[in-house]
């Protein structure tokens, strides 16, 4: 506020030499009230004699200009090579996840022991604004998202605190571990690579083969070399698997021996080693330990108990054995059985020269020791090859745009000195936003690289229009330095202008919040840095070089006929009130009708299919390991491996495949690119069918990935609600609804509705538990030793700590499980069909919560050829009405996931786009001294926004193209760069009626001195953007849609400005027509230049 008022005491104190009126101080103090970065730009406009002095000390001091230049350069260049490379920016939405487990645990037992308590110790932590659940058998994920922007480290430690007030665990239950990050895998930080281990030989084996016999080898070598490497935060051994100290007891020996499960629990307990202390000694201070704890080959010498007086010692009932907890799951790569490695990296590392990296560790380990262990290790897949590809597509972009926009301006200055003079502009801005993107700690990234190649022609504009007046002086008779000096100021104003108004569209851009304002940054900060550099560069590189270096061989421009013609025929256009009322009515009106009549559906995030897909098979409920791997896993890699090897075409470069519960699956990589669809259409026909009641779902792969959100084009039907026959029934009538609405769509539930998970259940008879002297806790004891096993305690070895398990010897029936004996202290010997009723039932294999509720989702995904817009709608009226129908008033249906972001960031990017109309409304106002003009500026943005909706119209009849995020932002960056030639076209008219001119001639002579800087700046700019509208390439379907929506709007802009403006200029009467009335008129931007 400081700075306002100075600014208008600055102003008062100038009143008679600038005719400042009221309403204009009262439109900048609002407008520099509400942007303060703006200020000191407005300084600069009302005090030009800055401007005249950075032109005038540059002409005087070209070597100290030069030596500038070579600084920016230099560090510009070190840039480069110091910022982190990836393929896009980071898109998160801030997690932290809190995963806890508990052995052999049913899901709903998980849920009410461990989960629920634990989200209420959480759920009100300050900031979060969702809990999401998954739980399990043996474990549960609290996911808890937060706003961006949010403190992370303080939110950490407030979950630490909550979780210290949670009541207790279970014994044998894990601690919780928290850890930041997404995802429901609790790994947490952002997903660099994931590696397989596999071994040289599996032999017989195959796929059964049991990777953790490696266990040690990837400990000991694999797992410290990869955490070395810089820019690792976590490496994550998702195959790993407890070891364990297992004591595996014969029931019915134990029982005909008298042994109660209990006993030999108490005797196992007593096993361990304990400290009693310090005690003095004389002049020595002693620490006392009870070495209690049996080494491993004297633990089946224990003593358990007695049968007729005879010492029972544990090596008569059971067996002690070292070793893994039971395999739940595995995972493989290209038909061999694999173990799984998953790192993070830390959220400034540079993604290529890290998987570099990993490639240099991966060769040094294949090359060593993993050698000499018969183990091989390998990317599962090197996305540095994507995006080196993608980089290098843009690059090549960037830099076909550049030659281009070279080609137009020798075109049309005919000397090659002036071409090279204005092109120079380009790298020295370039460099500039590549030293911004270095200090704001960003990264190079497709985004912005585009936001480079976008501002190629951009930059140019300025130069353009310095190094035209800087000529036209010179034709007048000015000499080298005069014109140089004159030339430059006189377009200062109208440069700062067009330049103002450009950067001040970016604001909300760079201000925006959420996932599109962590994707859009990157493109407005390259954006707004480049145009502000290349007007410093237009004034001073220009001026020094015409002054010094001037192109005597340029010759007079070949086109002036046309310009003469051009201008001819726009003011026989509109020559009369009816034509020019016409012309504007019939171009803002069909500009107009056109935006609105064929914009494309909006969609969240672009497509860009990498050359993989994803396959997921889900199977009946209850089917083991051993038959998964049997009779699904074995069928699926026979029928891949004749693609793999070659014998069959499409080709397969690489598959993987995983296996957990009864959810398989994998991720298939085409050996030709431009096959994946074809590909895909086999696997969906030929290799996943004839499977034993399995459903099979196909994905496409995408560069692009949203934090818990997939690739942005998932929709979620989610079912809350306390009972889960409700929620299962509307999550059955969403599936078939979705099914007829949109046939070709994938529709999957989570988790699975089928409920059918076998369980035996087993009711308690507590008159015979009572009977028999034991408790409920006691029978349940026993049951848990006859089946998953018992925990007893721990066991340190001198390396690993590792849980002691009493389990009993196998059983194959239900009926073989209620005839095992129980030890009673009252009634003898028991079973457990006798304590207990064994019942045959099911229940569920995975349970998910939302915010404390049960939740049942369907994720929808739509066909490649339709907009998420559109499959919300379908969905809002044609699905959930359905479901709706069938829930009670207890439970509820919406449309989450990324439908609810998508409409959560268009509302946003509408605001924003309101918010940058009223900041150039103002900033104009404030420039032009006129609310009038300014609004005269506005009006061609019809006009460019009906170009980006042709252009994308014309896009999709080729290709599909919807109305995503980053194609959204080309309509607001269009804004500040449309405005540019009308402000060009405005300003010359307001400069030639200060000087007496009738309106009409006025607008005669702005037409034709402004018309080849016009079509100049475009084409430029044009020709720089169209090879990313153009060249197809690997990701290049992320900057498409938003560089043809500049490039369509630029172009019908350009075409029809020069018809608009002269038709709005054309209205009323000149309020001055004749010399002596001069000293009345207001001055213009470039009037004010001159003084």
């Amino acid at each position: 506020m400081k700075n306002c008022y100075s600014l208008l005491q600055n102003c008062n104190q100038t009143r008679e030499k600038y005719l400042l009126s009221c309403h204009l101080l009262a439109a900048d103090f609002l407008v520099l009230a509400v942007f303060p970065s703006i200020v000191t730009l407005h300084h600069v406009l009302l005090n030009l004699d800055v401007v005249m002095n950075l032109t005038r000390s540059s002409l005087k001091n070209p070597a100290s200009v030069i030596v500038i230049l070579a600084l920016v350069m230099v560090f510009g260049l070190l840039s480069i090579f110091k910022l982190p490379i990836q393929l896009t920016p980071d898109i998160e939405q801030p997690q932290i996840t809190i995963f806890s487990g508990w052995r052999q645990a049913a899901p709903e037992e998980i849920e009410s022991v461990i989960i629920e308590p634990l989200e209420n110790a959480v759920k009100n932590t300050p900031g979060a604004l969702e809990v999401d659940t998954v739980i399990n058998r043996g474990n549960g994920f609290i996911s808890l998202t937060f706003a961006i922007g949010t403190d992370m480290q303080q939110a950490m430690l407030d979950v630490l605190t909550n979780l210290n007030q949670a009541p207790p665990l279970p014994l044998d239950a894990l601690d919780p571990v928290v850890s930041a990050g997404g995802g429901f895998g609790g790994g947490g930080g952002t997903a660099a690579a994931t590696l397989l281990v596999t071994p040289l030989e599996a032999g017989e084996q195959g796929l059964s083969f049991d990777m953790a016999q490696y266990q040690k080898q990837i400990d000991e070598i694999i797992e410290p070399r990869l955490s070395q490497i810089q820019g690792v935060s976590r490496v994550d051994l998702a195959s790993e698997r407890d070891r364990e100290l297992r004591v595996t007891f014969d029931p019915h020996k134990a029982a005909a021996l008298g042994i109660s499960i209990n006993q030999i629990r108490q005797t196992l307990r007593a096993s361990q080693d304990t400290s009693s202390g310090l005690a003095n000694v004389g002049r020595r201070q002693y620490t006392v330990r009870f070495t209690g704890q049996y080494d491993l080959q004297d633990m089946l010498q224990m003593r358990v108990g007695y049968s007729n007086d005879r010492p029972i010692y544990l090596g008569d009932i059971a067996t002690v054995k070292e070793t893994f907890s039971d395999r739940l799951g595995m995972s493989g790569r290209n038909g061999q059985p694999a173990y799984y490695i998953r790192i993070s990296r830390v959220n400034d590392a540079n993604t290529v020269a890290l998987l570099d990296d990993i490639n240099l560790a991966i060769k040094e380990l294949n090359a060593g020791p993993l050698s000499e262990a018969g183990l091989s290790i390998e990317l599962s897949f090197d996305a540095s090859v994507h995006i080196r590809n993608a980089l290098l597509l843009v690059k090549s972009n960037l830099g076909l745009g550049v030659l281009l926009s070279c080609i137009i301006l020798w075109l049309f200055f005919r000397g090659f000195k002036t071409t090279m003079v204005i092109a120079a502009t380009i790298p020295v801005s370039l460099m500039v936003a590549f030293l911004a993107l270095n200090i704001f700690d960003r990264s190079i990234n497709v985004i912005s690289l585009a936001g480079l190649a976008f501002a190629v022609g951009l930059v140019l504009d300025a130069a353009i229009i310095v190094q035209e007046n800087i000529a036209r002086l010179k034709s007048e008779g000015f000499e080298n330095g005069k014109a140089a000096l004159k030339g430059a100021t006189q377009v200062a104003g109208a440069l700062f202008a067009s330049t103002a108004t450009s950067v001040a569209i970016f604001l909300p851009i760079l201000f925006m919040a959420g996932i599109e304002g962590q994707l859009f940054s990157d493109l407005a900060l390259t954006l707004s840095i480049a145009v502000i550099a290349s007007l410093v560069s237009a004034l001073t590189i220009i001026p020094i070089a015409n002054r010094y270096m001037p192109d005597r061989k340029a010759k007079q421009d070949p086109y002036q006929a046309y310009w003469h013609k051009l201008t001819n025929f726009i003011m026989k256009l509109t020559n009369s009130r009816a034509k020019q009322t016409g012309w504007i009515v019939g171009l803002l009106g069909s500009s107009l009708l056109v935006t609105f009549t064929m914009l494309p559906k909006t969609d969240f995030m672009p497509q860009a299919p990498t050359d993989g897909f994803f396959f997921s098979l889900v199977t009946p409920p209850g089917g083991n390991i051993n038959y998964m791997e049997e009779e699904l896993l074995k069928r699926v890699k026979a029928r891949l491996m004749p693609h793999y090897t070659g014998e069959k075409q499409p080709g397969i470069k690489d598959f993987n495949f995983y296996l957990f519960g009864t959810n398989a699956g994998g991720f298939i990589y085409s050996a030709d690119p431009q096959r994946v669809e074809e590909l895909m259409k086999v696997t969906r026909e030929e290799i996943l069918v004839d499977l034993p009641d399995t459903q099979v779902f196909l994905f496409r792969g995408s560069m692009i990935q949203v934090s818990n959100g997939g690739d942005g084009r998932n929709i979620d039907i989610e079912i809350t609600g306390p009972n889960m026959d409700d929620l299962i029934s509307g999550a059955k009538t969403a599936l078939s609804a979705v099914k007829e609405a949109i046939p070709q769509a994938t529709a999957q539930p989570q988790p699975r509705l089928d409920m059918a998970e076998p369980e035996l259940r087993l009711h308690p008879n507590d008159r015979r538990i009572t009977q028999s002297g034991l408790s409920r806790q006691d029978v349940s004891q026993a049951i848990q030793a006859f089946t998953g096993g018992l925990f007893v305690n721990e066991y340190f070895n001198g390396n690993d700590r590792m849980n002691v398990i009493l389990r009993a010897s196998s059983w194959d029936s239900p009926e073989a499980l209620k005839s095992l004996p129980i030890v009673t202290p009252d009634a003898g010997i028991q079973t457990v069909g006798e304590l207990a009723h064994v019942e045959r039932t099911v229940g569920p294999s995975q349970l998910r919560r939302v915010n404390g509720r049960r939740t049942v989702s369907v994720v929808v995904t739509p066909p490649a050829d339709m907009s998420l817009e559109q499959a919300q709608q379908i969905l809002s009226t044609q699905v959930i009405p359905k479901v709706k129908a069938v829930l009670p008033e207890t439970a509820g249906v919406i449309l989450s996931g990324n439908a609810q972001k998508m409409n959560s960031a268009i509302q946003e990017m509408a605001i924003n786009f309101v918010l940058a109309l009223f900041i150039l409304f103002l900033l104009m106002s404030a420039l032009f001294k006129s609310a009038k003009d300014s609004l005269l500026v506005l009006m061609v943005m019809p006009l460019a926004a009906a170009g980006g909706v042709i252009a994308l119209y014309i896009l999709n009849l080729f290709t599909f193209q919807s109305l995503d995020l980053l194609t959204m932002i080309g309509f607001i960056i269009l804004l500040g760069l449309v405005v540019n030639n009308a402000i060009l076209l405005v300003d010359q008219t307001r400069i030639a009626e200060a000087t007496g001119l009738p309106r009409q001639d006025a607008v005669r002579q702005a037409v034709l001195l402004r018309a080849r800087p016009v079509y100049l700046s475009t084409l430029t700019s044009l020709f720089g953007m169209l090879p990313l509208t153009l060249v197809p390439g690997v990701g290049a379907e992320i900057y498409r849609g938003l560089a043809t929506v500049i490039v369509g709007g630029m172009a019908i802009s350009a075409l029809f400005t020069l018809i608009l403006m002269p038709s709005l200029l054309q209205l009323g009467k000149g309020k001055y027509s004749r010399p002596e009335q001069n000293s009345e008129r207001k001055p213009s931007l470039n009037l004010v230049s001159n003084q």
